[in-house]
């Protein structure tokens, strides 16, 4: 009876410990989504010696080690898969080839998914942006859209000079940017001292057409804690895209708040290429929210942008029409899905809450522009 009972542990053990990478991360998960205080102990205390190592270590390689390594990773499955397939064909496997496969796929994804939530998914569960700052998150009304959109109108415009621009009048990158974004980054950090501290230098995706045909800008790794960025896209974008990925790496996991933050930190950039960028997204933002709310207001605003800024966002969205495909829509829900499943309840639309932050930060600023309009 105990031999038997002996040799059933050895044979569920090794069934056992491929198990046990996703239980781990399952336990994570659930552990972090009902536990907001861990979540953001967690994010401010053990997140940051994650990134602190891998970024650090990483950081030293000159080419993304998150890109170069999913293609290493393809490449060892599609040998592995065929190297058995041919075994099997000629009948050269050896015994219990297959639960060896089913183990290390196992293995495999469970690991992903631990190293995700270690490295990114209880992010998603900290306290916000807006509770550690007391921003006021109540919203606005129309006239408050207008105001905001007005305000980045005017910025945006008082830099349309100041910046390089192609023989089509397209706004083109003057400087190195990935030490500008961390620059722009670290100074933030001492107007809000979560965002302080060490940031890894951000890596452009060599082969960025993957991206693009994915509808991407940027991307941050929770596996190598890299922040990289898609460089064929427009160049106004590339500067708030960086900053972006670099405030998910500061542990800000949702997409409004990395948007959000990535725009502090071009408007306030002491590179003019950024504050650029800042502006113009930061318009974007605004105005897409002001014309779903009145079309009319948005034409007095559109009407007030300069031409230079209106050729970038022809350019922009003459780029992104080169890649719309079925396969993106297929993308943006499971994007959506994911970011769902992470608990941010309003899926893809949380990119679009950036707005409520940009209306809180400005909220006296408009609050100004409202009383002098009434007088």
């Amino acid at each position: 009876m105990k031999r038997s009972a002996s040799t059933i542990f050895k044979k569920i053990l090794p069934w056992l410990a491929a198990l046990l990478p996703a239980a781990l991360g399952t336990g994570l998960y659930f552990l972090a989504g009902g536990n907001k205080p861990f979540s953001t102990w967690y994010a401010n205390h053990i997140y940051p010696l994650w990134v602190g190592l891998l970024g650090r270590i990483n950081g030293w390689i000159p080419f993304s080690v998150n890109e170069m390594g999913i293609y290493l990773l393809v490449l060892l499955g599609i040998f592995f898969l065929v190297r058995d397939i041919t075994r099997l064909v000629k009948k050269h496997t050896k015994k219990g080839w297959f639960s060896r496969w089913v183990r290390l796929i196992m293995i495999c994804v469970g690991s992903v998914w631990l190293v995700f939530m270690i490295g990114m998914g209880i992010n998603y569960n900290r306290a916000t942006f807006a509770e550690e700052y007391e921003m006021d998150l109540s919203g606005g009304t129309k006239d408050d859209l207008y105001y905001l959109s007005e305000i980045m109108t005017e910025e945006a415009n008082k830099l349309i000079h100041a910046v390089s621009r192609d023989a089509q009048g397209i706004m083109q990158l003057s400087g190195e940017v990935r030490q500008a974004s961390v620059a722009a980054m670290k100074k933030l950090g001492e107007t809000y001292p979560t965002l302080s501290g060490f940031y890894p230098l951000p890596k452009a995706v060599l082969f960025s057409e993957f991206l693009s045909h994915e509808h991407i800008t940027g991307l941050q790794s929770p596996y190598t804690s890299e922040a990289q960025y898609n460089r064929l896209i427009t160049p106004y974008n590339i500067p708030h895209t960086i900053c972006h990925e670099l405030a998910h790496l500061k542990g800000y996991a949702r997409e409004d708040e990395a948007n959000f933050i990535g725009f502090l930190a071009c408007i306030g950039s002491d590179d003019t290429d950024f504050r650029y960028s800042g502006y113009v997204l930061g318009y974007l933002y605004a105005s897409n929210a002001l014309y779903g709310a009145d079309p009319d207001l948005w034409s007095r605003v559109r009407a007030k942008l300069a031409e230079e800024i209106a050729v970038d966002l022809a350019e922009n969205s003459r780029y992104w029409s080169l890649f719309q495909t079925k396969l993106v829509e297929i993308k943006q829900k499971a994007n959506d899905a994911q970011l769902k499943f992470n608990h941010q309840e309003d899926g893809i639309k949380s990119y679009g809450r950036v707005v409520d932050l940009m209306l809180s930060f400005y909220r006296g600023e408009i609050e100004t522009r409202k009383s002098a309009n009434q007088q």
